[in-house]
């Protein structure tokens, strides 16, 4: 088993060919990035499988996996048979419906009210986005402490954006055009990270994995 960084921006290539089944990937991918201890966060992230063949739904979970270490999945390259994919150089095929945001912007401050913050790609803020401050990216948004303000992933139409936080209480969240909020006079109180996203048409919150 081999993982190697690239120079050329930091893009990180996971080598998982040996594996035989999709179980032995998640279990070994998680193992993998158990040691990133968080210095890898918003990296691009491409993993090539072998000869095994991924389901929508398998690669969605392979996705949720790397973004709960703050990782983003740029593709996955295959040995084995297409199936929804698009071939690339030689016999690899490059399974190209995942959304790839080549721009990861950090923004390494808290943002106070009034604050306002746009990314064409993905945004990673290491501190808290206080009431009153917003941020709207193109693709996924990664707080790295408490989210208390507005936050819009996907604003171009991406369903499949995420917005995750280690503290999640916002006035408003917003993916694609679909919007939630918490309820009037209802205090949430949150002790672990969390992460929202599009299932059936609507936003849920879940744990987040760290």
């Amino acid at each position: 088993m081999s993982v190697t960084v690239k120079n050329n921006g930091g893009e990180m290539i996971i080598d998982l060919k040996p594996l035989k089944d999709f179980a032995e990937i998640k279990k070994e991918l998680d193992r993998r990035l158990g040691f990133s201890d968080g210095f890898l966060i918003g990296t691009q992230v491409t993993v090539d499988i072998g000869e095994i063949n991924l389901n929508k739904e398998q690669i969605g979970e392979i996705e949720e996996i790397l973004l709960s270490y703050g990782l983003h999945l740029k593709g996955l390259m295959s040995n084995g048979p297409p199936s929804d994919t698009k071939e690339s150089d030689g016999n690899t095929h490059f399974l190209g419906h995942i959304p790839y945001y080549q721009e990861t912007v950090l923004i390494c401050r808290h943002l106070r009210s009034g604050q306002k913050f746009f990314g064409e790609g993905n945004v990673v803020i290491l501190g808290d986005v206080n009431p009153g401050a917003e941020i709207v990216a193109g693709g996924n948004i990664l707080v790295m402490g408490a989210l208390k303000g507005m936050a819009h992933a996907g604003v171009f139409g991406d369903e499949t954006a995420v917005i995750s936080a280690y503290r999640l209480n916002p006035t408003q969240l917003r993916i694609a055009n679909h919007i939630t909020r918490p309820p009037d006079g209802e205090e949430i109180v949150v002790d672990c990270p969390e992460v929202a996203r599009i299932r059936a048409g609507k936003v849920i919150i879940e744990k987040l994995k760290i």
